[in-house]
């Protein structure tokens, strides 16, 4: 399970949290990988960031990974670290290997809120 996020109500029925931004994602899915100990299939990382962070953000953050080259794909079609031991688990190969790109809008400072000009 990734790290927990700021908690804003904590119940004994429910833990309200934060999602995370989306420019802490990629460190999420690094430390997720590093937890494991060994390569992980996308839909794995899906189930496993379930409730904190959509597929499309989460594609976008493994993909600036592998364009930044902090994860690999093996040709399984699973992403690992670099340096990690791969057996494979899959007899079949992934036919199309993801798109590296980086994520434009880390640089950028967001504004999530504007007060009113008075």
């Amino acid at each position: 399970m990734p790290r927990r996020q700021k908690v804003v109500y904590e119940d004994q029925d429910i833990i309200v949290e934060l999602a995370p931004r989306d420019e802490e994602l990629p460190d999420m899915v690094l430390e997720t990988i590093k937890n494991k100990g060994r390569p992980m299939f996308f839909d794995e990382l899906v189930r496993e960031f379930s409730g904190i962070a959509g597929e499309d953000r989460l594609r976008k953050a493994v993909n600036h990974l592998l364009a930044l080259k902090l994860l690999i794909e093996y040709p399984d079609g699973s992403l690992g670290l670099p340096g990690m031991e791969w057996k494979p688990r899959k007899t079949r190969k992934r036919r199309r290997r993801r798109t590296p790109r980086l994520m434009s809008d880390l640089g950028e400072p967001k504004v999530y809120y504007k007060p009113p000009e008075q």
